[in-house]
Parts: C-alpha cells; sequence; structure tokens
C-alpha cells in the first residue's frame, strides 16, 4: 500500500474526513426529510473516527435543497413543506450549536457549489468544521400521501439560513408552454439532437444507449446503496414493453433518473489544522484537489446546437489544470447521468471513448443507483471518497449537472495530499462571460411559415404518445418553438419516422405555435 506523508500538509487546507450513504426502503414507514438526514449525518460524524466529540466542533450545517422546497412550483409535495429552515433543524437534531446555516437552490450542481463554498470558507479560517448533507424522502412522503396517511413532518427553529446558487428558474414562460419544462420532456432534445450529429438512426441510437446504460445497471447491481440493485441489459433498456414504456421518444422508462427514492448522504469538510487536533486519522483525509461551477446559455431555446456543452468542456478543462492532472489520470469518474443524453454530451466533450475501460459511475446513476433529488452528487463524492481511501494516491473525478445541462459542476479528489497553498476552487467569471456572450441564436415568439425541425420529442402517457414538442428553424434559420397537434395519427407518424429535418410549417393559433409536417 502506498504511504503518504501529510506533514507538509497546510493547516488551511481543507480535507473531506467523513462520509456516509443512507438508502431507506420502508415505504410509508420510512424516514421524514429530517430524520434521514440526521441518521445519515450521525454516521457521517462516526466515520471520522476522531479521538474527540466532533459534534462540539462543527460551526457549519449546509443542506442541499429538497425537491419539495424547489420554489415556484404547484405540487403536493411542496404545498406541505414544513422545514423552513433545515440547517437549523438538523443542528438542533445532532445537538450541534453552529453559527453558519446554509442552504443551496435547487439544482443538481448544488453539492459541488456547496462544497467549493465551504472549502474556501475553510481556506480563509471563516470556518473550522462543516457537515455537508443532502438527500431525499420521497418514497415515503408520497406513499403516505397516495394512502391517504398523515404527512404531518414539519419543524420550525426560526431564523432563515444563508442560500446559495443562481435561483433563478431553468425556463422561461414560452419554454414552459410548448413544454420545455419536465426533464424527462427536455432530455430527450438533446438526444435526437446527439444522433442527428453522430447520423446515427433512432435504433441505432436506443440500442447504442441501451449499451451505455447498461454498463451503469451493472454497477448499481454491486452497489449495496442502489435504490435498484438490478442489472438489465441493452436490450431490456432499449425494448419498449409495458413495463418499460416510452417517456419521451427516444427515452424508455429504464432511461429515466427516478426521484422516488428515500436517500441520503453526508460529508464532514474541514481544516487540516483541525483534522490534527480532533486525532482523525490520516486514512480518512481526502482532498478536493480542484472545483469548479460554470453555466451554459441559460434558456434552452438560446443555445448554439443540442449535442454540445461548452460549459462542461471549460468546467472540466478548468479543474484538471488547476490540479494539474489530466482525464487519462482519473482511476474513477462519475459523470452526471440523470438522462443518457447529459452522459453522452460529457463523454463528448471529455473525449472518453464509449468502451473506456474504467467506466462512467461508480454509483450506478440516477435511474439505477437512483436520484435523490438536488443531492445525487453527495452520494457520487462519497463513493469517491470511499474508493480513494481504498486507493491511496488515485485520483477521482465527479461532474455535477442543473436544470437542463445547464448549470455545471467538477471536481478532482485523492487521497494523496496536497502541498503548498491551497487555493483550488476556480474563477470562472471570464469563461461565464465568454459564454453567455456567444449567445448570438436569432429566435422568435410568433413563427409563421416553411420550416424544418432541428430536434424533437414524443411524449408518452400511459396511454400512448401524448404531445409532440418541436425545435425548428424557418427558412432564414431563425429557430422557434411549436408542438404538434393532438393527433393520434400525427403523434403516431412521429413516433414511426425520423423527423430531424423534416419540412412543414408552423404558425401560431392564437395560443401557442403549431407545426404541421409536410
Amino acid at each position: 500500500m502506498t504511504e503518504f506523508s501529510y506533514s507538509n500538509v497546510n493547516d488551511d487546507t481543507p480535507v473531506l474526513v467523513g462520509c456516509s450513504q443512507l438508502t431507506d426502503k420502508r415505504g410509508v414507514d420510512g424516514f421524514n426529510y429530517l430524520d434521514i438526514l440526521k441518521e445519515v449525518s450521525k454516521q457521517a460524524i462516526a466515520d471520522c473516527e476522531a479521538s474527540a466529540n466532533l459534534s462540539e466542533h462543527i460551526d457549519t450545517v449546509a443542506v442541499i435543497r429538497f425537491v419539495a422546497d424547489t420554489p415556484h412550483r404547484d405540487s403536493a409535495t411542496s404545498n406541505l413543506w414544513g422545514y423552513p429552515n433545515m440547517p437549523r433543524s438538523l443542528s438542533n437534531s445532532l445537538g450541534l450549536s453552529i453559527s453558519n446555516e446554509i442552504y443551496t437552490t435547487t439544482g443538481g450542481n448544488s453539492p459541488q457549489i456547496a462544497l467549493n463554498e465551504l472549502a474556501n470558507r475553510i481556506k480563509d479560517k471563516q470556518v473550522d468544521c462543516a457537515l455537508l448533507a443532502g438527500g431525499e424522502a420521497l418514497d415515503t412522503f408520497v406513499g403516505r400521501l397516495k394512502e391517504g396517511l398523515p404527512v404531518d413532518w414539519e419543524d420550525n427553529p426560526g431564523g432563515n439560513p444563508e442560500v446559495i446558487g443562481k435561483s433563478t428558474d431553468g425556463t422561461n414562460d414560452h419554454e414552459k408552454l410548448h413544454g420545455i419544462f419536465d426533464p424527462s420532456s427536455v432530455y430527450p432534445l438533446f438526444a435526437n439532437a446527439i444522433r442527428g450529429n453522430t447520423g446515427q438512426s433512432l435504433e441505432e441510437h436506443m440500442q447504442d444507449t441501451g449499451e451505455l446504460f447498461s454498463r451503469f445497471s451493472e454497477v448499481a447491481s454491486k452497489n449495496k446503496n442502489a435504490w435498484f440493485p438490478t442489472y438489465r441489459s441493452a436490450e431490456e433498456i432499449a425494448e419498449v414493453k409495458p413495463e418499460n414504456r416510452m417517456i419521451g421518444l427516444p427515452y424508455t422508462k429504464y432511461m429515466n433518473s427516478i426521484m422516488r427514492v428515500n436517500q441520503s448522504s453526508a460529508i464532514i469538510v474541514m481544516s487540516a489544522k483541525k483534522a490534527r487536533e480532533l486525532g482523525i486519522p490520516e486514512s480518512k483525509w481526502i482532498f478536493m484537489y480542484s472545483g469548479a461551477c460554470l453555466n451554459d446559455v441559460w434558456n434552452v431555446s438560446n443555445r448554439a446546437d443540442y449535442y454540445s456543452s461548452p460549459a462542461i468542456k471549460s468546467c472540466t478543462d478548468s479543474v484538471f489544470d488547476l490540479a494539474n492532472v489530466s482525464i487519462s489520470e482519473m482511476d474513477f469518474i462519475d459523470l452526471y447521468s440523470c438522462f443518457p443524453s447529459a452522459v453522452q454530451i460529457a463523454m463528448e466533450e471529455l473525449s472518453l471513448d464509449k468502451n473506456d475501460p474504467r467506466g462512467f459511475t461508480v454509483t450506478g446513476g440516477l435511474p439505477y443507483f437512483g436520484g435523490p433529488g438536488n443531492a445525487y452528487v453527495m452520494n457520487s463524492i462519497a463513493t469517491l471518497i470511499e474508493k480513494l481511501r481504498m486507493h491511496p494516491g488515485k485520483f477521482g473525478l465527479a461532474t455535477a449537472n442543473g436544470w437542463y445541462i445547464t448549470k455545471h459542476g467538477a471536481a478532482v479528489f485523492s487521497s494523496k495530499p496536497f502541498e503548498g497553498e491551497w487555493n483550488q476552487v476556480a474563477d470562472t467569471s471570464n469563461l461565464q462571460k465568454s459564454i453567455d456572450s456567444a449567445s448570438n441564436t436569432l429566435f422568435t415568439e410568433m413563427p409563421e411559415g416553411q420550416c424544418s425541425v432541428e430536434t424533437y420529442t414524443v411524449t408518452h402517457t400511459h396511454k400512448g404518445p401524448d404531445k409532440g414538442i418541436i425545435i425548428g428553424k424557418l427558412t432564414d434559420g431563425t429557430r422557434f418553438l411549436a408542438n404538434t397537434e393532438r393527433d393520434p395519427d400525427v403523434l403516431e407518424k412521429m413516433c414511426q419516422r425520423d423527423m430531424l429535418n423534416a419540412s412543414g410549417f408552423v404558425s401560431n393559433d392564437g395560443k401557442r405555435n403549431i407545426f404541421k409536417p409536410n
């Protein structure tokens, strides 16, 4: 086993020293939102193996925003949300006395935003020891609602937490009007654009996707924390059948992220000085060699195309540059995997071959390991921590994604001691300005005339095809959004023929834009 000296690690270097994951499959009798964080946090504190009482030294609690607490969402869960200050509720439940309460905004990139913020504050001596926790109790919550059982989950300890991250909604009103809202309806738009760029047929792309995600399910099948620890073959994932119905063309149910889970995770991060004071074994220490966050052009309708991500490219380049390593030196990789297109675009930006023997997930991915809302990357980082402890000197990469391939995060981790002054969160402000200024796509909300399809999807219910969503271009190159008429024959034809580059006519019916194929 490789042995390192940690004596040269600066006192103000942040180190990840504790982690835990919890998966609760007790259905309606499972944990509530507070208790699922409390239990996993207790485990993470114990995992540090401190020689002193670590609970007396935690000065900061950060929590990843729950799906039920997403602003501007009209749902049963959000209407019943009863935790106005979860960081304080969690702190009180653990008997902590803290000075910093942090809550994130919505987005799967939130764990990386929070970890970057905590690490910087530790480096700047504003924080000594922090608990970062996240998860979901949606399975129990929804199950109790469906069975008419009481859901009196609430705790109001007073106060308002500090909120970090960008809170802007992921779509505008015009996009929502045409179905650019539910992720299960938006990510298929990227999928069809990807296959158009690679020249694949619908069948070829679905088979390719099935092969990719079959390898994800294989990892999940061996993960004790997975929600669905079941191996699925490529054919099983790609074949449309009653138990694996189409959700949004070309994505079947087994290609979709699953949020109705009870899963949580927690990480303890502190300064090297504090870790030494508390007697935490160096075998527990993991270093974030670099971290970065960056956004693509915010609105989907304004993207240059739907098969690339300048932000993923720049974000990962930034963390590799800061850490002075390359993608080839990563021993473990976890690419954010809410839907196949998110993985495929990241693979392209990182120049990763689909048959890379390292694979692209350490957890099993959101459709199989489980997708605990905004907090999945907590699990991927916790899993990396465990793997890197067992493989001293190795490196791992985790990427994050919020909204619709919109908000991104990336970080490089290792047990190899970080030496020198730690200043490893990338300043991406100039990169962000460059990405934002590149948004020069011509767009109209009121299209009229002959046009062609840039990308599309057909959403499905249990009864079959339900709605066509089109991103198209007029003959002069101006982009537009549209739906098709809810005509079963039209929708069925869209499912049977390749609609990429198909010609048609678009106009506004007084409410929304309607595309009629030729």
